[in-house]
């Protein structure tokens, strides 16, 4: 799969995403999140979409696709594998197009521009997918996420949102986490207290787990660091994470 960054400064809009503009990257504040609208979906679903649900989805089914909302609020759009939808070129050829398109799109269900970093674009055999990147201040959210691919009748034909809430204090503690490590020398003491494979180049992410009947929402910020090759069991690009104490934490986001 091709990977490119569109407008890898700030995200790609138009004069649409203001409807995304709301608050949340204040100081102090919580992130705002975003959250589905079958009202408003362009998804590709061939016929007026009835509801079904089950096994804890709301369940939206057309002749050909579904989308699947879980009780966490995340989003995911599928076509189904003969849907004629698959075959249509992408609506626009254009990528920075396309990712004000997304964009844009997103913005309607609440996605703030304040909290978009870049339009990633994944291009493949079924198109070009659109995936936007959450960051507050330059700290990534890791595990949010908004993708869509929007085919020549502006329907989309693949797409995904979870984009939760994350609170203040979580955010806060980012801020203060990715500053001190901004000083040089706090930096050396810092990584002083961390094992030996994790000496490479870090930085401090924002991550969030999903939630359920039976697992509530978590959200924290760590130090990610990728160790060294040949460092036992968990071998290259097994990301390692510590909190701000250089403690390590083994949360499975």
């Amino acid at each position: 799969m091709g990977v490119a960054c569109v407008a890898c400064s700030g995200p790609a809009t138009d004069g649409t995403v203001g409807l995304g503009d709301v608050t949340g990257c204040e100081i102090g504040a919580p992130l705002v999140g975003a959250a589905y609208d079958i009202a408003k979906s362009r998804f590709a679903f061939g016929s007026t979409p009835t509801e079904d649900d089950a096994n804890g989805f709301v369940r939206w089914v057309g002749v050909d696709g579904v989308v699947a909302i879980q009780q966490s609020g995340g989003e995911l759009g599928l076509l189904n594998a003969t849907a004629p939808e698959a075959t249509l070129p992408d609506w626009n050829g254009d990528q920075i197009a396309l990712a004000s398109h997304v964009t844009a799109y997103f913005a309607g269900f609440g996605v703030s521009s304040c909290q978009v970093a870049t339009a990633n674009v994944h291009s493949g055999s079924g198109g070009q997918t659109i995936a936007l990147v959450r960051s507050v201040d330059g700290i990534n959210v890791v595990e949010s996420l908004a993708y869509a691919r929007f085919d020549n009748q502006d329907q989309s034909t693949s797409e995904g949102l979870y984009w939760p809430a994350i609170p203040a204090d979580a955010v806060a503690y980012a801020r203060a986490f990715r500053d001190i490590l901004a000083d040089p020398s706090q930096l050396t003491a810092y990584k002083a207290k961390l094992p030996a494979d994790a000496q490479g180049d870090g930085v401090v992410n924002l991550h969030h787990t999903s939630s359920s009947a039976t697992s509530p929402f978590a959200a924290a910020a760590t130090y990610d660091v990728e160790p060294s090759a040949g460092t036992g069991d968990l071998g290259f690009g097994a990301t390692l994470s510590f909190d701000a104490e250089g403690n390590p934490v083994s949360a499975t986001w």
